[in-house]
């Protein structure tokens, strides 16, 4: 069915998915505020508010705000990003509205207790020690804080020393100012109409208002040309790499998808098979594309021995190269099979639909079908692989080593 798009006289933005023999219906609310948006002395705001958003309200404590979901049988989640802050739930189409009213309540009324905000600041700090026993995570976060720098480049978590400044008061007043209707995408997929969708969202978020929205300032992906080492003691080495690529509304975003799949897409992808299959040089690499408000990258992790980094190194900047000279039909349209796979096999169901509508709406502006995604798929040629290429080079470009010994060399 078709994808519907209302705008609420408040701002709210509503996408709508309604899909023919759903049992159940997901939906995805996302604000337009992230660890982008926390003050600088207190990084980690924005995710200590998302975690404790759902501990109380003037009518209910943290017991009761769970138990009146669970009630319910919603499934909910929640994540912190650099650029927005979201929350999703999976429910029964007829719990629709009472699902609606309890995030009203916890939107509008939020407490944000003292013990709690406590609790969680120190399960955080918990989390960031553990980091030390996750070094592809780690490295990945070092990775984009070298790469993008201030703000865009932030950890959602924050730093110990930030964290510890955050105050219950403060959390509040950064809710406060933050979450505003302006910034708020609700997206809707699954068995539920759009006339259910519209009405209900509109009587319990239309009159929803206050004053003027905060200017939202503007940051634009700019990678930075460097080589960084991390002190590690161990006998691996994780490499991250980061370069740019073109935005999600750009005209050669599906040509920059289809090329990332063959740099990385499957087994019988370039990285796969030249660094670990030909070489076995790294245990784990891989590529992945991002997208930002105002702009694109893309992102490598490679993990090997401390004595073979170098040439580990060497040998994935080569193939990230070495796509601009010599892709071949057979690759082109094995990666085109292999994106489509996923997005039918996957994408149809309604926590993926929701998922893909809401960021599509945040990124640009306007939504798109399975059907027109699998059909900008299809149409790349190889022309338009080698034109992404020229347009968009893997330069300037971020490698950033977490290990025991600096590499020779830069980018």
């Amino acid at each position: 069915m078709a994808v519907d798009i209302v705008e609420m006289n408040n701002g709210i933005r509503v996408v709508i998915e309604p899909m023919e023999g759903a049992k159940s219906a997901v939906m995805a609310m996302r604000f337009g505020f992230g660890a982008k948006d926390d003050p600088l002395d207190r990084l980690g705001m924005a995710r200590v508010a998302e975690d404790v958003l759902f501990k109380g309200t003037p009518s209910r404590d943290a017991r009761e705000v769970f138990d009146a979901f669970d009630t319910l049988g919603v499934r909910r989640g929640s994540t912190t990003q650099v650029e927005h802050t979201q929350f999703q739930a999976q429910f029964l189409p007829e719990h629709f509205r009472s699902v609606c009213e309890l995030y009203e309540e916890t939107f509008s009324t939020a407490s944000f207790p003292d013990a709690e905000v406590e609790i969680t600041k120190t399960l955080t700090l918990e989390e960031l020690k553990r980091l030390e026993d996750s070094p592809i995570q780690q490295a990945m976060l070092l990775t984009f804080k070298a790469a993008l720098g201030e703000p865009l480049g932030r950890a959602p978590m924050g730093e110990p020393e930030t964290l510890e400044q955050i105050t219950s008061a403060g959390v509040r007043r950064f809710w406060t100012e933050q979450c505003r209707p302006e910034s708020l995408i609700f997206s809707i997929a699954g068995g539920i109409d759009r006339e259910t969708v519209v009405s209900t969202i509109e009587d319990l978020f239309g009159g929803w208002g206050g004053d003027p929205p905060l200017e939202q300032e503007t940051h634009t992906v700019t990678i930075a040309d460097r080589l960084v080492h991390h002190e590690k003691e161990s006998e691996q080495a994780h490499i991250g790499i980061v370069f740019g690529s073109v935005a999600r509304g750009h005209a050669l975003y599906y040509p920059a998808q289809v090329a990332i799949a063959i740099l990385s897409g499957s087994g019988s992808s370039r990285l796969f098979t030249e660094v670990r299959e030909k070489r076995g040089l790294a245990y784990s690499v891989s590529a992945f594309y991002r997208a930002r408000r105002n702009g694109g990258l893309i992102a490598l992790y490679a993990g090997t021995t401390a004595e073979r980094a170098d040439e580990t190194l060497k040998v994935c900047r080569n193939e990230i190269d070495r796509l601009a000279e010599d892709v071949t039909e057979e690759e082109l349209e094995r990666s085109k099979t292999i994106l489509k796979g996923g997005l039918f096999t996957t994408g149809d169901l309604p926590e993926g639909r929701a998922g893909s509508l809401v960021e599509d709406l945040f990124l640009d502006g306007n939504t798109r079908t399975l059907q027109e995604i699998a059909d900008g798929v299809s149409a790349v040629t190889l022309d338009q692989i080698t034109g992404y290429l020229q347009t968009c080079p893997p330069t300037p470009q971020t490698v950033v080593i977490l290990g025991p010994n600096p590499l020779t060399g830069g980018p």
